[in-house]
C-alpha cells in the first residue's frame, strides 16, 4: 500500500489500520511486520517509474535455490509476453 504520511511513525499507524481492516473483511491474519519505506522527499511527484517497494538479500544461495526458497509461485506471478 501506498499512504502519504508526515513521519514514519504515521505510516506505520496507516498501514496498521489498513491491514487491520483488510484482513477483518478477507478472515485473513495480521502478522506482527509492517515495513514502511520513504519514496520520496518533500512533495515530489509519484508517478510512473517510481519504485515503491525492493528487497535485497545477502545470502549464499544460487539463483535457482533463491527462487525456490523466496518465489511465491506462478500464482502470484505476472508475465507480459
Amino acid at each position: 500500500m501506498l499512504f502519504r504520511a508526515r513521519s514514519l511513525d504515521e505510516a506505520v499507524a496507516l498501514a496498521e489500520r489498513e491491514s487491520a481492516e483488510y484482513a477483518a473483511e478477507s478472515d485473513f491474519e495480521v502478522l506482527d511486520m509492517v515495513q514502511a519505506y520513504r519514496i520520496s522527499e518533500g512533495d515530489e511527484e509519484v508517478g510512473a517509474g517510481t519504485e515503491v517497494f525492493s528487497v535485497l538479500h545477502a545470502l549464499d544461495l544460487s539463483a535457482d535455490e533463491f527462487l525456490d526458497r523466496y518465489d511465491s509461485g506462478p500464482a502470484h506471478t505476472q508475465s507480459s509476453e
